[in-house]
């Protein structure tokens, strides 16, 4: 019975692996740096952002992932930041800790390019006393209080951002990593698989009053199927703002936010899978973005 508890560890861990792929996020209008780390510290700088995502509402177990964000200017040109992701999908937890160090290049005239490397740890755990000790679950005891975790793996990503006037344009290599992890518990090696991020928008300046930003960016890597995602954000004064969204297979969202007191700022999204029932599949997201310059800026 061990022996047959340990391979179907080793089928549960190699399925998470392969599934693993670029945190999902609708926030990234309020907080670029949830787009592309070659954001962090030049837009925005000094903000603290946190936000709470909710998958597939209505199914027992979803997926959970709780991200938490700071970026900075360094000095002239360069900046840095950080970010924290937990993620919890039923009896499947994982935690991304990782530092950015960005760099901003004038290529000529108002062309730019960022330049971001990220570095940090990445850890998944395994919850059986979750699920072996439920009742309804209780058919294999050598399983039981036997937690399955990995150890801790070193990740890093890789990007650069093109701009000019009000273009963005930019790549992004994910989950970079060296050699085989190993979990604690079990003789069982993995890898997380690198992934990509194409990505393009465009801020359409329509007068003093409105802004229009569309965005478009494709995801993909190993054994992961290609995504591309459009989305489109109208701003009102830079204080009101509401977004629609378009991304693989067939998932429809919106979202809006304000400037809801000074320095602070709240966005909502939500989506759904327009080819199941409404009420389950869907994705909410709720976040809060505080700027610490502009909330102990005195007023003058």
């Amino acid at each position: 019975m061990k022996k047959s508890a340990l391979v179907f560890v080793s089928i549960l861990i190699h399925g998470v692996i392969i599934s693993q792929q670029m945190h999902v996020s609708e926030n990234y209008f309020m907080d670029k740096y949830a787009l592309s780390s070659s954001y962090a510290g030049h837009f925005s700088p000094g903000s603290f952002f946190t936000s709470f995502r909710s998958d597939w509402t209505g199914i027992v177990g979803g997926p959970k992932t709780l991200r938490l964000s700071y970026s900075d200017m360094l000095m002239t040109n360069a900046a840095w930041g950080g970010k924290i992701i937990y993620d919890k999908a039923g009896i499947f937890d994982q935690l991304y800790v990782m530092g950015t160090y960005s760099y901003s290049l004038t290529i000529v005239d108002e062309h730019k390019v960022i330049l971001a490397l990220s570095a940090g740890i990445y850890h998944n755990k395994i919850n059986f006393t979750d699920y072996y000790n439920n009742p309804n679950y209780n058919i294999d005891p050598v399983m039981i209080q036997q937690d399955v975790s990995s150890k801790v793996k070193f990740m890093s990503d890789f990007s650069a951002l093109y701009l000019f006037k009000g273009i963005e344009a930019g790549i992004m290599f994910a989950n970079i990593n060296f050699g085989d992890a190993k979990y604690s518990e079990v003789d069982v090696t993995y890898k997380p698989f690198v992934n990509y991020q194409l990505h393009a928008a465009y801020s359409l300046r329509i007068n003093d009053r409105w802004n229009i930003n569309p965005l478009v960016y494709i995801r993909g890597g190993k054994f992961i199927s290609s995504q591309i995602g459009i989305a489109s954000m109208v701003k009102y004064q830079n204080n009101i703002w509401g977004s629609l969204s378009f991304r693989d297979p067939g998932i429809w969202g919106f979202g809006f936010g304000a400037k809801i007191a000074k320095g602070i700022r709240f966005s909502y999204n939500f989506n759904f899978a327009s080819s199941v029932a409404l009420n389950i599949y869907n994705n909410h997201e709720i976040s809060i973005g505080v700027n610490i310059k502009d909330l102990v800026k005195k007023t003058e």
